[in-house]
C-alpha cells in the first residue's frame, strides 16, 4: 500500500502552488475501501491563508463523505532531498480531530526514506473536544 500512496502523492506534487517558497509538498490518505484521497500544499501571498497539502487531503476527504474511521494512513511527500515535510502545528492539530491519534502517517521525501509515526507521536499534548 505505501507504493500506492507515494506513487499518488508524487502524481498529486505537481499540482502543488508554491510560487513563494519552492516547497511542493503533497499529501495521500489511504480509506479504508482502498481509494485514495490526495491534497497539496496551496500558497498565497497573504501567507497566513496559505493551505497546507494535510489539511487540504483532510478536508477534502470530509468534503466527499468521508469521516475519522474512513480513514486508514496518510503519507506526507516533498519532491525535495535536502529536508523533510514534516507537518506544521495547524496540521498536527487538525489531524488529531480529523484523522485520529492512533494513525500512521508516513514522511517521505525523494531520497526515499520514509518514517512513521503515529498522530500521539507528533503532537503528544493533544488538545480535544474533552479540552472545551
Amino acid at each position: 500500500m505505501y507504493e500506492r500512496m507515494l506513487e499518488a502523492a508524487k502524481k498529486a506534487n505537481e499540482l502543488s502552488y508554491a510560487p513563494y517558497s519552492n516547497y511542493r509538498v503533497s499529501c495521500a490518505i489511504l480509506l479504508k475501501s482502498g481509494n485514495i484521497i490526495t491534497g497539496v500544499n496551496i500558497e498565497n501571498a497573504s501567507f497566513s491563508l496559505t493551505i497546507c497539502a494535510e489539511r487540504c487531503a483532510l478536508f477534502r476527504c470530509y468534503a466527499s463523505g468521508y469521516k475519522k474511521d474512513d480513514l486508514v494512513s496518510m503519507l506526507i511527500y516533498t519532491n525535495r532531498e535536502d529536508s523533510m515535510p514534516y507537518p506544521c502545528g495547524a496540521c498536527r492539530q487538525v489531524m488529531v480531530e480529523l484523522f485520529g491519534l492512533d494513525k500512521d502517517v508516513t514522511i517521505v521525501n525523494d531520497l526515499g526514506r520514509p518514517e512513521t509515526y503515529k498522530v500521539k507521536e507528533l503532537i503528544p499534548m493533544t488538545f480535544t473536544e474533552e479540552s472545551l
